[in-house]
């Protein structure tokens, strides 16, 4: 039964505020497509998809009396935004609506959960109160998953997708993309990861949604490089060609022309160079192999210099030459960075680079970015820009450009994160510098990939690339920002002859062939209406031939099933470890995990077990910057079986010889007792952590406490140690307690007046002294 009805004007329903929202007949038809099936929306940004997901909302919580719903976007300033909507467009109770985020302490989202209808959230959150089990989404009528392009790999979504099959008493998946992939088979990979058995696509050319598209001009400006970028250029190229001339002839490259090799085929040289080491016939070709690495390593370096010259400009250049010098003076840098920095020909890139940098030459592109924006500005004073860049250093040099021109009133816009002195914005920050931009505060913005996805902004009438990415997602996404309630503009800035060009043709390739794609599945989808209606169905359908690759892609992700009883075992996990599969893997076989911030561990199994996980990349890194023995040292100290979980094979991803990581490997056995056990990938972790689990805790039922610092031998200490234990009471206090009462006896026997003489013991502490010294003992057992 359809309870969201569309008259001719407007849409209807008590919980809809009425004539706020117009008709618009493919959201219509999007909406009853949708109806009782898990979907996949593909639809130009602009077009109101937070319409089509309020009457599926609101169609959901009639429909399924006393159920939830989540909506899901990968920022917080997206899931604000979404909040926002739902107040102004609906009539459900402030209350039950709620924007669940990192800022609110865990047991206060588990309060907030109760009593909420519509829950809007990042998936990390949602993701870490699953595995914590904080609450139950077994009444979750509708998770709607938007920038849904991310359910790919071990993001977030794909394990938030499982655990809501796998539990949901009356369960619907909507996923709402612009920019779904370039492929078939990525478009088909988000399908599956969310379980979609039906896909709505509009384009701008379908006749239901033509009507509401508004004109973006789209202008491509090519820019001249001088005479002093291209000698810089020049320098480097030959440099790189060198590099690539020594890869090839130890037939590692399959040509040594610049234009022929990609970033994609450096990267992969990393592996290769590793397996060569590894079946190295004798030790002059592990020689040639180590000086390969090196040799790679600054290919890489040179190629991304190449690329700030051409496309970012002498600032950028100079800031990375910067960093890199600071690593070589606090003695950080590796072998080849060290010996790309002292070669005669760099040396005089370094010694060009700042001498342009002093005269205050710039890149055209920001000269040209001037021009634009200060035209534009003159045009329409209430204009809103945005300018992308795909360089966070870019960002700082563009805004400190304009910092003191009073027409463009400028700000970046990037993420959270802080590189030394270049401090990111916290998500509360981004939300406020929004208000501001729509305000008219500053009336451009310059962002990188964090401003590109979703953010609605109606003012927005200019986007400027400032660089050109390889990506149609991305490109998608970044013209979207303009154009969604009047006409926009869009300007790409691309320096000739550089691999500007080569991203912009790469871009417009992958954009036509997600177009193809796209219109492929369209056409499927048309055909085959009438079939199966649940791909849980589809996947345990023995009649059907694809249902085994399709487990296969799906136990790829890290997806495995659940273990009868499994929640009975509890263990401890550091909540930093989230962000690998190995956590998700352990709360989809359904076992009881409780997540802190660990000082020691990343696992803890029982007061006796701790874990120390690395992958086989960290391991050895963490050999070579010397906290592997610090970090397994401390493991030691505070578990009486200590476990090193080793995932992967270090022999493989060797950037250290074989005699150092065996030296290790024995020191942690024979010098350091710890136990180590290899697995090949994140399930067989997960599957042992879960058995070791079983084994600690079947002869002895006991709940897990943290204390990690380490009991004393001597008595004093030990009182010190005991009293220190009290809620409250850190060591200062235990002292000022036991030097004025001498035993535990007096401590435990005083009464609150005798308690707050003492000196650094208030009311409240001394409350709880009292209070815990005469507290009978239940067994919960």
């Amino acid at each position: 039964m359809i309870f969201v009805t569309v008259n001719k004007e407007f849409i209807s329903h008590p919980l809809i505020k009425q004539n706020i929202i117009s008709r618009r007949e493919y959201q219509e038809n999007i909406f009853i497509n949708c109806l009782n099936r898990n979907c996949l929306v593909v639809i130009p940004t602009g077009l109101g998809k937070t319409i089509i997901a309020l009457m599926l909302v609101i169609q959901r919580l009639t429909e399924i009396k006393n159920s939830k719903v989540i909506i899901l976007a990968p920022t917080k300033p997206l899931v604000e935004q979404h909040y926002k909507s739902f107040l102004e467009l609906t009539k459900l109770p402030q209350e039950s609506l709620k924007s669940l985020t990192g800022t609110i302490a865990p047991e206060k989202r588990k309060e907030l959960w109760a009593d909420l209808r519509v829950a809007f959230m990042t998936p990390q959150v949602l993701q870490n109160d699953l595995i914590s089990r904080l609450y139950s989404i077994k009444d979750v009528s509708l998770i709607i998953f938007d920038e849904c392009h991310r359910a790919v790999g071990d993001y977030a979504y794909c394990f938030i997708a499982k655990k809501y099959i796998d539990i949901a008493n009356n369960l619907q998946i909507l996923g709402l993309t612009a920019s779904p992939g370039s492929t078939e088979g990525k478009i088909n990979e988000i399908k599956q990861n969310l379980y979609i058995d039906h896909i709505e696509i509009r384009t701008e050319k379908d006749l239901d949604v033509k009507p509401y598209i508004h004109k973006v001009d789209n202008e491509w400006i090519k820019l001249k490089l001088p005479s002093e970028f291209l000698e810089i250029k020049r320098i480097l190229e030959e440099k790189l060609r060198n590099n690539y001339k020594i890869l090839k002839e130890n037939d590692l490259l399959a040509s040594y022309d610049i234009l022929k090799i990609t970033r994609k085929d450096l990267l992969k040289l990393n592996n290769l160079i590793n397996r060569r080491i590894s079946t190295a016939r004798d030790d002059n070709e592990k020689f040639q192999m180590f000086n390969a690495k090196k040799i790679a390593a600054n290919a890489i370096r040179l190629s991304h210099m190449t690329e700030l010259i051409e496309t970012q400009g002498i600032s950028t250049l100079k800031d990375y030459f910067k960093k890199n010098e600071e690593k070589i003076k606090n003695n950080t840098a590796n072998k080849s960075l060290r010996e790309l920095f002292a070669d005669k020909d760099f040396k005089r890139v370094q010694k060009l680079t700042y001498e342009l940098h002093s005269k205050g030459l710039v890149h055209p592109k920001i000269e040209k970015l001037k021009e634009i924006l200060t035209k534009q500005i003159i045009e329409n004073f209430n204009s809103r820009i945005l300018v992308f860049c795909h360089f966070r250093d870019s960002v700082n040099n563009i805004v400190n450009y304009f910092k003191e021109n009073e027409t463009i009133k400028m700000h970046k816009f990037v993420g959270q994160a802080t590189r030394g002195s270049d401090k990111g914005l916290t998500q509360k920050e981004q939300i406020n510098l929004l208000k501001e931009f729509k305000e008219g505060i500053y009336n451009t913005l310059v962002g990188t990939s964090v401003a590109e996805e979703g953010l609605d902004i109606e003012e927005c009438d200019l986007v400027v690339f400032y660089d050109v990415v390889p990506s149609a997602i991305r490109s998608i996404q970044r013209r979207g920002r303009t154009g969604r309630k009047k006409d926009g503009k869009v300007f790409v800035l691309m320096a000739k002859g550089t691999r500007d060009e080569g991203y912009y043709w790469a871009e417009k390739t992958k954009e036509k062939n997600m177009k193809v794609s796209l219109e492929k599945i369209k056409n499927s989808e048309t055909q085959s209406k009438g079939e199966q209606s649940n791909l849980l169905n589809f996947i345990n359908s023995e009649e059907n031939d694809g249902a085994d690759s399709l487990e296969q892609n799906i136990s790829e992700l890290g997806l495995i099933k659940k273990i009868e009883g499994a929640e009975e075992y509890e263990i401890i996990c550091d909540n930093r470890e989230t962000a690998s599969p190995v956590v998700r893997n352990l709360s989809l076989i359904g076992m009881n995990i409780k997540l802190e911030q660990l000082p020691v561990a990343d696992y803890i199994v029982s007061e006796r077990v701790g874990i120390e996980r690395k992958s086989a990349k960290d391991f050895n890194d963490s050999i070579i910057d010397g906290r592997l023995f610090t970090e397994l040292s401390e493991l030691r100290e505070h578990f009486l079986r200590p476990i090193l979980i080793l995932e992967g094979n270090p022999f493989k991803s060797l950037n250290i010889s074989e005699n150092a990581l065996y030296g290790a490997i024995t020191s942690i056995i024979v010098n350091l007792g710890i136990s180590i056990y290899k697995t090949e990938n994140s399930i067989e972790t997960a599957q042992f952590i879960y058995q070791l689990a079983k084994k600690e805790h079947s002869t002895k039922k006991s709940s897990l406490k943290l204390r990690f610092d380490k009991a004393p031998i001597e008595t004093s200490r030990l009182l010190e140690y005991i009293v220190a234990g009290i809620p409250g009471v850190n060591t200062l206090r235990a002292k000022s307690l036991l030097k004025e009462l001498k035993t535990l006896q007096n401590v435990f026997l005083s009464d609150i007046p005798d308690l707050t003489k003492i000196e650094n013991i208030g009311k409240k502490i001394a409350q709880q002294i009292y209070k815990i010294s005469r507290y009978k003992y239940k067994n919960s057992q």
